[in-house]
């Protein structure tokens, strides 16, 4: 039903692979999604950044990119949930400097701003944006269930701006 395959090419941050698909597990499920087949690659600031340029044009650091490869609703479910029937298939790329750099921000451990980035990145897939007003509550409402969810939650003093 749901397939991650994770690719580490870092060395800064200590990743709990069985940790990892527990969590895409736990948002796809709620999520509705009903099958998925994501990439997870874990790289540096400067890879990121590189990748950044090449595939958005977008010269900055950033803490994650989500492509979509492919969608397809494969099952009429009534729900609010933007992932709900759907099959998706997906890349997330994701910085673990940048987690490392901006956990401290807000009191909290790297691995849980890593967590907030895969949650945010498949957000992202299953059609969820925070590129508008309108949009980016709804994103950040979402962010904070999954991370409950998932058994930890957004740092008082965390706005969960960092994404913007």
């Amino acid at each position: 039903m749901y397939q991650l395959e994770i690719t580490n090419q870092q060395a800064l941050l200590k990743l709990d692979e069985i940790e990892l698909e527990r969590i895409v597990h736990v948002v796809l499920n709620d999520e509705q999604v009903t099958a998925a087949e994501i990439s997870l690659v874990v790289v540096d600031n400067p890879t990121l950044r590189e990748l950044n340029v090449q595939y958005l044009n977008h010269d900055y650091d950033t803490d994650v990119l989500s492509f979509l490869l492919e969608e397809e609703q494969v099952e009429a479910i009534s729900s609010n949930r933007r992932g709900a029937g759907k099959r998706i298939e997906g890349e997330l790329i994701i910085s673990a400097e940048m987690a490392l750099e901006t956990a401290p921000e807000y009191g909290w451990k790297a691995e849980n701003e890593f967590i907030l980035y895969v949650i945010h990145g498949i957000l992202h897939l299953l059609g969820y944006d925070d590129l508008t007003d309108d949009e980016r509550p709804v994103m950040r409402v979402r962010e904070a269930e999954l991370l409950k969810l998932c058994g930890r939650e957004l740092p008082a003093s965390s706005p969960k701006n960092s994404l913007d």
